[in-house]
């Protein structure tokens, strides 16, 4: 495996970490500017293509603890089904890139003192010693609030200055935003979005599917707190059929897959199930934003990470602690895959030899075709 600096003509670092198409680097003997090349020249240009995958991995026991003591021999992956070599291994070693992603629109104005007094929480365990954040609210607008720092009392006072004010609620533009300014991070951070707000999107350009594709391809794992769905049915209503989620033929919602994800207080079936994976795989195949409410939990599960329903004060600090427990204690696997770069969506799954452990890492990730690679990058809807 073979991983170039520098910038490719996609916009980002030549590091094909998730499902990008084989990125090929063109080295080539010094031509004079102007001049053409010859039939040796031509013939002797080298084609370098660089993939690597890299799954973050929580492994909880019955208890919903961390389990800490598995090595790299204790683990396998699969792609596509087809079992992969690990090229990496790590537990929780690399520094946190983390967006915070505010909902500050008039809706969730009930819950303003409590965003605002969780920034201690936030930097104390997310944040911890040696990571960096980022602050951008959204409403009617999406705003920066706070570039990648490593100062607490910074990006602490970013998030108590935040007002609750305009009625628009432009979530997939705030997601995007986040994925653009976590795409600058090093690569050898870890890039978390963590999404405080509702599930619901009103007035966004971007949609949902690509912004999910673009985050999978930059390495991004989503986690959110926030009230659950069935409180956005409550305050908005159902939605009308053409805004439910279409499933492709075949595929039936619900906990009907074995280890169905766990997704705490969501709105799920007794018992916390619920299976998002076909809900997820659909909507970023299409790349739009056909869904209705559980938008969040979608995204958490597609990245791998978790929707946490909480509205108090006690509720989002111990959602907080959680997924900073989680972050520094999760395992890292990087894999050069060997099956086919088909376009379409590729699974994952990772599973360990310690049996009764619950392991969770992102669903997959997406390979853009030829004639999707520009919408894709560029958040217009793609073509049929």
């Amino acid at each position: 495996m073979i991983k170039l600096g520098g910038n490719c003509g996609l916009g980002g670092p030549i590091v094909a970490c998730l499902a990008l198409l084989p990125i090929c680097a063109q080295a080539q003997a010094a031509t004079p500017a102007g001049a053409a090349q010859t039939p040796r020249q031509a013939q002797n240009k080298i084609q370098v293509h660089t993939e690597e995958v890299i799954a973050p991995v929580t492994v909880l026991d019955k208890g919903g603890a961390p389990v800490l003591d598995l090595a790299q021999k204790d683990f396998q992956v699969f792609d596509n089904g087809i079992e992969q070599t690990i090229d990496h291994w790590d537990l929780g070693g690399d520094p946190l890139a983390v967006a915070l992603v505010v909902e500050t629109s008039s809706h969730i104005e009930m819950m303003a003192p409590v965003i605002r007094g969780m920034g201690s929480i936030f930097t104390e365990t997310v944040m911890a010693l040696h990571g960096e954040a980022a602050v951008i609210t959204y409403d009617s607008t999406v705003d920066v609030r706070q570039v990648f720092t490593h100062d607490h009392d910074d990006v602490q006072q970013a998030i108590a200055q935040v007002k609750f004010e305009a009625p628009e609620m432009r979530l997939y533009d705030g997601m995007a935003e986040a994925v653009k300014q976590l795409k600058t991070r090093p690569v050898n951070y870890r890039r978390v979005m963590l999404i405080v707000g509702e599930s619901q999107d009103i007035a966004s350009d971007a949609k949902l599917g690509l912004v999910l594709r673009d985050a999978q391809l930059a390495d991004i794992a989503i986690y959110a707190i926030g009230p659950s769905s069935s409180s956005a049915d409550v305050r908005f209503g159902p939605k009308p059929p053409d805004r439910q989620i279409k499933y492709p033929p075949g595929v039936i919602p619900g906990p009907t897959r074995p280890g169905a994800l766990q997704i705490p207080g969501n709105g799920g079936p007794p018992g916390g199930t619920l299976d998002l994976m076909p809900a997820a795989v659909w909507l970023i195949t299409r790349g739009t934003n056909e869904i209705s409410n559980h938008q969040l939990a979608v995204a958490a599960a597609a990245t791998g990470g978790v929707h946490y329903r909480a509205l108090r004060d006690r509720t989002v600090r111990t959602a907080l602690d959680q997924i900073g427990s989680e972050l520094h204690a999760q395992y890292v696997v990087s894999y050069a895959p060997t099956v086919e770069r088909s376009a379409g969506f590729h699974t994952i799954k990772i599973t360990v030899t310690r049996p009764d452990v619950t392991v969770r890492t992102r669903l997959g990730y997406f390979v853009v075709g030829p004639g999707e690679a520009a919408a894709a990058d560029s958040g217009a809807k793609p073509q049929p």
